[in-house]
């Protein structure tokens, strides 16, 4: 039988991450960005007017989660479902799952 450890948890967070941006049509590419001809940092950028979040496969799943967090910040996020661990790591409010 499977066990729920931080691996599980932390692919989970990014799937709920990766179903939110999808939700804002962001889309997310994770590449090796030490191969480029030019720097290039892991973040948001856009691309023809489309959303882009651009992940350094080399980072962690954790630095990824962190990356993707930071971008979301700058969305609208009022009018989407956002899992309420992502509301509470953003600082905004929280009516899917109310605090005790």
């Amino acid at each position: 039988m499977p066990q729920d450890g931080p691996d599980t948890l932390t692919r989970q967070r990014l799937d709920d991450l990766h179903a939110v941006a999808q939700k804002l049509n962001i889309e997310i590419q994770c590449t090796r960005l030490d191969e480029t001809e030019y720097p290039v940092a892991s973040g948001h950028c856009k691309v023809h007017g489309r959303d882009l979040i651009v992940l350094d496969k080399t980072l962690s799943p954790v630095q990824h989660i962190e990356i993707i967090l930071n971008v979301l910040k700058s969305f609208d996020l009022e009018t989407i479902y956002v899992p309420g661990w992502i509301r509470e790591k953003l600082g905004g409010p929280d009516q899917e799952f109310p605090s005790p």
